[in-house]
C-alpha cells in the first residue's frame, strides 16, 4: 500500500505531510492518497485530479483499489474534480463535509463511509458508473443537497446485508438513469428523506429494501 500523503496542490491548512499529487492548472496524477486531516480543509481549486492506475488503481470494479482523498473525522474538502481513472474515490472517516466536488467518471465508487458519522455532501455531480455512486458502510447521518447524479447502479446503497441504522437525507438534486433505485438497503431501520429533488429513469424503485414507514417525500418531481 503506498504511503498516503497530502497534495503539494495545497489547501487552507497547507495540506499537511509532502508528497500524494502534484497538480498544475492542467491537473495532476495521484500516486498516493491525499490525507486531509481533522480540522483541516483542502480545497482544489477546481483542479482535477487523476488516480495513477497502477498505485491506486484503475477505476474499474476490482476491489481493494484506494482512494484518491481520504477524510478524517472534522475534514473538509471542496473545489475538486476528479477525473478518470478515480480509483476508488473518497473515503470518510467520521464527521467531514464536502462541497462541489465533481467526478468526471465514479470508478469504483465516487465516495465510500468507512467509518460512523455525519456526512455532508453540497453541490457537485457524479457520472459514469457500474454501481454505485455513494456507499455506506457504517452507521452515518448521510446528507446530500444540489448534486446532480446519473447513469450508475444505484444512487446511495447501504452495505449490503448490514443491519446498522442510516439516516439518508437527500435535498434539491437531480438523480437519473440509476438501473436500480436511488438508495438501497438491508436494514430494517434506516430512513430516507428525500425532498425538492426531480429524478428520471430510476430501473426499479426509488427505494429498495427501506420500511414504508422509513421514506420521507415531499415536493419532489418525477420527468
Amino acid at each position: 500500500m503506498p504511503v498516503e500523503g497530502a497534495s503539494s496542490g495545497g489547501g487552507d491548512s497547507g495540506g499537511g505531510d509532502s508528497g500524494g499529487a502534484t497538480t498544475t492548472a492542467d491537473g495532476g496524477v495521484v500516486g498516493s492518497t491525499i490525507v486531509v486531516r481533522a480540522g483541516e480543509t483542502f480545497d482544489g481549486g477546481g483542479k482535477r485530479f487523476i488516480a495513477d492506475a497502477d498505485k491506486l488503481g484503475d477505476g474499474s470494479q476490482d476491489e481493494g483499489q484506494l482512494p484518491v482523498f481520504k477524510l478524517e473525522s472534522g475534514a473538509k474538502l471542496k473545489n475538486v474534480v476528479l477525473g478518470a481513472p478515480a480509483a476508488d474515490g473518497i473515503h470518510t472517516y467520521g464527521d467531514v463535509t464536502l462541497e462541489n466536488i465533481v467526478w468526471e467518471d465514479i470508478g469504483e465508487d465516487a465516495l465510500t463511509v468507512k467509518k460512523s458519522g455525519t456526512v455532508v455532501i453540497n453541490g457537485g455531480s457524479a457520472q459514469n458508473g457500474d454501481d454505485k455512486v455513494f456507499q455506506v458502510n457504517a452507521a452515518s447521518t448521510f446528507k446530500v443537497s444540489n448534486f446532480k447524479a446519473t447513469n450508475a447502479g444505484k444512487f446511495i446503497r447501504q452495505n449490503g446485508g448490514t443491519d446498522f441504522k442510516i439516516d439518508v437525507f437527500i435535498d434539491r438534486c437531480d438523480i437519473s438513469k440509476m438501473k436500480e433505485s436511488i438508495f438501497r438497503t438491508d436494514s430494517s431501520t434506516s430512513t430516507v428523506t428525500m425532498t425538492n429533488t426531480r429524478y428520471s429513469q430510476i430501473g426499479n424503485s426509488p427505494f429498495i429494501g427501506v420500511k414504508s414507514s422509513n421514506i420521507f417525500t415531499s415536493n419532489n418531481t418525477e420527468y
